[in-house]
């Protein structure tokens, strides 16, 4: 069995860290390069896109594994959490990707009841919640439909964004959360196919003492995310 890496000490973490951020800034510049070859290319360009964009999220993959290895930190810290009404956040969400459901003829049905307050941090939140929904557009079609519901289980907030989408097969699922793990579901309207800032979303719910999970019964049959954190007044 193979020894593990030794742990990065504070100062090499330190360098690792602003190094993948270059690398990463870096790399996504390629990726929009990409992107905009796959606008204007020619009838092979579809097939080049795709095969550097699995090369970007190789190397993303690549940088993630290794800064893992050597145990850099990466997550977040909420130093401080003021009370949240999810309902109104996730509202406010949904009209904030208006222009990316209009450009896709997208509809969102919500049902999100008010009183469901969070201790959290706002912008972190809000992050997470935008994320969710920006992932239900973008691996759905044009003309479909999104249901954002919330509700009460227990002491817990129950926030779930269902979508009618392109769906995950059993492989993809148990890798949707890992941070540039190329997966089989391409998006619908020729947007980037990684799904990395799922992986973030995760993390940030769970600095949150709560948890992200995601079901999907196979290719072509849509998909749930469903967000769980605890409710201010059970803490």
């Amino acid at each position: 069995m193979a020894d593990r890496p030794t742990k990065a000490d504070p100062t090499q973490a330190d360098r690792l860290h602003h190094f993948a951020h270059d690398l990463r800034n870096r790399l996504a510049a390629i990726q929009q390069v990409l992107q905009q070859f796959k606008a204007v290319g020619g009838d092979d360009a579809g097939e080049l896109v795709t095969f550097g964009e699995q090369q970007y999220f190789k190397a993303m993959r690549s940088t993630e594994e290794l800064l893992d290895d050597l145990g850099v930190e990466r997550g977040i810290t909420i130093a401080t959490r003021t009370p949240i009404d999810l309902g109104e956040l996730t509202t406010k969400a949904i009209a904030g990707i208006g222009h990316r459901l209009e450009r896709k003829q997208q509809t969102v049905e919500s049902s999100l009841p008010q009183g469901m307050v969070v201790n959290g941090d706002a912008h972190w939140l809000n992050e997470l919640v935008n994320a969710l929904l920006t992932n239900a557009s973008k691996f759905s079609g044009t003309g479909t439909t999104i249901h954002v519901a919330m509700e009460r289980q227990s002491d817990m907030a129950v926030l779930s964004i269902r979508d009618h989408g392109v769906g995950l097969s059993p492989a993809d699922l148990q890798q949707v959360f890992v941070r540039y793990a190329w997966l089989e579901s391409l998006s619908t309207n020729g947007e980037a196919q990684g799904r990395s800032t799922l992986g973030r979303a995760k993390q940030w719910a769970a600095a949150h003492g709560g948890e992200l999970t995601a079901q999907s019964d196979g290719p072509g049959k849509g998909s749930t995310f469903t967000l769980r954190l605890p409710l201010a007044s059970a803490q």
